[in-house]
């Protein structure tokens, strides 16, 4: 049986870094970017930065994103050669920084705001996503993750050479693939790391049924349904694609996840996204089982998502002072932090 004994404890000293509900209020009250750069900096959130970067908001993100790549980088360097077993984190941060930069280049959206809320990771550094953001299509991302033997290259580049990209389509395999990767290596992990497999695994099952209910395509089920999840199952997409009722569909699936948080948060997000919803109640369910397991991987689970949340969080905080929007309460900010 492997030991994480020594992980556990580093990934519980970093959260004890992590921005509190009381400091992330402080930081959303501020009056402009300079006043956020610098209570950020006292709370360890950023580095501090000279005078002239700090009204930059593409600094203050660069800057909070370099913070948790560090953090991320302790955990790295601490697993050491069990680095496999943490491949489902690393894999689904690449995932989502894969399908986001994909969705940029498509709708040709400006490179610095495809990056938003990436987490950079060791496949996939800072300076990577950088250049994969200034990419003008999907075959150029697919290259350029071919030429750097990424795992998701095949899947990128295949579809990068189709004539018209099927954003759906691509996100499925994307998902299947990083779902493959992550059922491999979660078998060297232990039961918290097989159960955050097929919670991740469920989730994208969960918004492929809705996808389907909205008949916004003419997949079948089964074409995109993924294997290895515990709750929604092929049924579950076959009966979204088939009912004529979105309120049965809801209320179908909702009996179908009601014992999982993330799950049913994802259906009923209330003010918030679906996927920060989702990220809440994972980081909750996942603080409750490192209690419960604490000399299991729970706790790096939970800092992983408790960090990924912190970035979002702060990163929404920074557009909402650049542009002017009205303040939100911080249980309503990107990943709602627990």
């Amino acid at each position: 049986m492997t030991d994480w004994g020594d992980l556990v404890a580093r990934a519980r000293g970093l959260s004890t870094h992590l921005l509190s509900a009381t400091q992330l209020a402080g930081l959303a009250d501020c009056a402009d970017l300079p006043a956020f750069a610098a209570l950020a900096a006292e709370y360890g959130a950023i580095e501090p930065l000279a005078d002239t970067r700090v009204a930059e908001p593409h600094a203050l993100e660069l800057a909070a994103r370099r913070r948790a790549t560090q953090r991320f980088a302790l955990i790295v360097r601490w697993a050491g050669e069990r680095i496999t077993a943490l491949t489902p984190l690393m894999d689904d941060e690449d995932r989502r920084a894969v399908r986001a930069l994909a969705r940029g280049a498509v709708g040709g959206i400006p490179g610095p705001e495809r990056m938003a809320g990436l987490v950079p990771t060791p496949l996939l550094p800072v300076r990577a996503l950088e250049e994969l953001s200034r990419a003008g299509d999907l075959a150029t991302i697919g290259a350029l993750l071919m030429a750097w033997r990424h795992p998701f290259g095949p899947v990128v580049s295949d579809e990068g050479t189709r004539q018209t990209v099927d954003r759906f389509r691509f996100e499925v395999a994307l998902a299947r693939a990083a779902a493959s990767r992550a059922r491999a290596c979660a078998e060297t992990a232990d039961s918290a790391m097989r159960h955050y497999v097929e919670r991740t695994i469920d989730l994208e099952n969960l918004s492929a049924a809705v996808v389907l209910a909205g008949h916004h395509t003419d997949a079948s089920p089964a074409s995109v349904f993924i294997s290895g999840g515990a709750l929604v199952t092929l049924d579950d997409l076959t009966f979204a694609a088939d009912a004529t009722s979105g309120d049965a569909i809801l209320q179908h699936l909702s009996a179908r996840v009601g014992a999982a948080p993330p799950l049913l948060a994802a259906l009923h997000p209330g003010a918030r996204t679906g996927a920060d919803a989702a990220l809440s109640a994972m980081i909750g369910e996942f603080r409750l089982r490192s209690l419960r397991e604490p000399v299991g991987l729970a706790a790096v689970i939970a800092f992983w998502l408790r960090q990924r949340a912190e970035l979002g969080a702060l990163q929404e905080i920074v557009w909402r002072i650049t542009l002017g929007v009205p303040r939100k309460p911080p249980a309503e900010l990107a990943g709602a932090l627990a």
